[in-house]
């Protein structure tokens, strides 16, 4: 468990930022740490380190279920309700930003910015499609966000030591992909004299869809993307598609795809034991910590997007802005400090300060620039960890330090780390950054119950065999798709590409 958690780590940066006097304030936060979290915002270490620094300390309102915090943030925002000075690890949706930046509830940051958190304005400069991303149709930035590069991806992993011992090329496209997995079907990789190998593991329409970019396609979950020329595509009509789910349809059959792929969880497929025999060949995720433990994971290697037409090409999946992480209020006196706090957040010393703590107090670096915890990791425990940091759970407001990324003095967490970061090398963004309105928000929505539901039990029917993927079944499913209002969608995204443009 402390290993995962370290492979999502960047690395220490040889210094800690200098300290300086300041004044002391408080002000009100409140925020969702997210589902998983075990911490007490009260005791945690990160917001000591932060008021040693700034003078800046809290009341805190944590919240860690995301239900609780829904209703939370209704009540805070109503007539009669209490506004805190700060949302932290905020999780605001872009319909709430807009509405509360109309109201007045939170303040518009963008004139505030290039003065009172310039680290963040310098980055928002050099990359104007973060600025993009996170200003509102009205010019407003209603909160700051979390910013990654490269992002998570969903990649495709491949057991690298089956492929090696069963002398097998890695695949490039689907037919040599298909060559690969019927070898992990009967050749007895893992060695234990059983037919129990899963080739390719997989969740659901969702993780299917993903194969798309063998096809030489990117869609988003809309099942959507704009063409070279600017016209958007509603991949489902597109004939690739329904090739597509013949070709996994003849997976599925010949038992290369995980049977249980359309009931299962990860809960339950997760491999939990190092004593366990691994019979994973090759899936999607963010890492095969998802489905395996971390000594089974050092098999695993991230196979490169297959080639298409001379291309490569594979969904960038979040792209580097998650929105909506950190907002002030008009109940907060001094906006101005709070800024000045959270723009230690943006730089990469502060980044990692906040992630891992001081060095030489909670961390040491090693002559290579390799990190490792005081006293090594026998001596941290999950408490010890979460009583450290606020990271690994909600999205914070800052700067994921990628350029540190790695550099952990485990060889097997560099190594999976290194993995991670090529998930990113041919990913493109299906669309244009873009923010739509509320009642954009809820048109679309309204389509896509429909639509795209649609769409993924009419792929899974396909690839089980329910249905039959030939001429007739593939016309009346696009006549299904028309039904159900695949023009309407491919107009809508038109609409907001076209004002999306510069």
């Amino acid at each position: 468990m402390l290993k995962k958690f370290l492979c999502c780590l960047c690395c220490v940066l040889l210094a800690a930022l200098p300290a300086v006097s300041v004044a002391e304030a408080t002000f009100t936060m409140a925020g969702f740490d997210g589902e998983d979290s075990t911490r007490d915002w009260n005791s945690n270490l990160f917001f000591e380190r932060m008021k040693a620094r700034t003078g800046i300390s809290f009341t805190f309102q944590q919240f860690n279920k995301a239900e609780t915090w829904a209703a939370a943030k209704t009540a805070m925002f109503a007539e009669n309700g209490q506004l805190p000075d700060v949302f932290f690890k905020a999780a605001l949706t872009t319909p709430e930003l807009i509405r509360y930046t109309e109201s007045g509830q939170l303040i518009d940051l963008k004139p505030l910015l290039a003065e009172n958190a310039p680290n963040l304005w310098v980055l928002l400069e050099e990359n104007p499609d973060w600025l993009a991303a996170i200003t509102l149709p009205s010019g407003k930035i209603g909160a700051l966000p979390s910013i990654q590069t490269p992002g998570p991806q969903n990649g495709m992993w491949i057991n690298q030591e089956w492929l090696n011992k069963l002398k097998l090329d890695m695949p490039t496209d689907m037919a040599s992909l298909r060559n690969v997995l019927m070898t992990f079907r009967d050749g007895d990789p893992n060695g234990n004299g059983k037919k129990d190998e899963i080739p390719m593991a997989f969740l659901g329409p969702w993780e299917l869809k993903f194969f798309s970019h063998a096809w030489g396609v990117v869609a988003n979950d809309y099942n959507i993307y704009l063409d070279e020329n600017g016209k958007v595509q509603f991949w489902p009509l597109d004939e690739r598609f329904t090739e597509m789910a013949a070709e996994l349809h003849e997976l599925f059959a010949e038992g290369l795809l995980d049977p249980n792929g359309f009931t299962t969880a990860d809960s339950m497929r997760m491999i939990s034991d190092d004593k366990s025999d691994l019979f994973y060949g090759a899936m999607f995720s963010p890492t095969p910590l998802n489905l395996v433990t971390f000594e089974m994971s050092k098999n695993f290697v991230v196979m490169p997007a297959f080639v298409y037409e001379g291309k490569q090409i594979y969904r960038d999946l979040f792209g580097p802005i998650t929105r909506g992480a950190f907002a002030i209020t008009s109940a907060c006196e001094d906006p101005a400090a709070l800024l000045r706090w959270v723009d230690n957040l943006y730089t990469v010393e502060g980044a990692i300060e906040a992630m891992v703590g001081i060095e030489g107090e909670n961390y040491i670096v090693d002559a290579n620039g390799n990190w490792d915890w005081k006293g090594g990791l026998d001596t941290m425990d999950m408490t010890a960890m979460s009583n450290l940091s606020v990271y690994d759970t909600g999205e914070m407001p800052w700067l994921f330090p990628n350029e540190f990324y790695g550099r952990y003095t485990d060889k097997l967490v560099r190594t999976l780390n290194a993995e991670m970061e090529k998930q990113s090398e041919f990913a493109v963004s299906p669309f244009p950054v873009y923010t739509l309105t509320e009642e954009e928000s809820a048109q679309v929505v309204a389509l896509q119950r429909e639509l795209g539901r649609y769409v993924d039990e009419s792929l899974a029917r396909f690839v089980t065999g329910e249905w039959e993927v030939n001429e007739e079944t593939a016309a009346a499913f696009r006549e299904g798709l028309m039904e159900r209002g695949a023009e309407e969608m491919t107009a809508f995204w038109q609409k907001i590409a076209d004002r999306s443009r510069p």
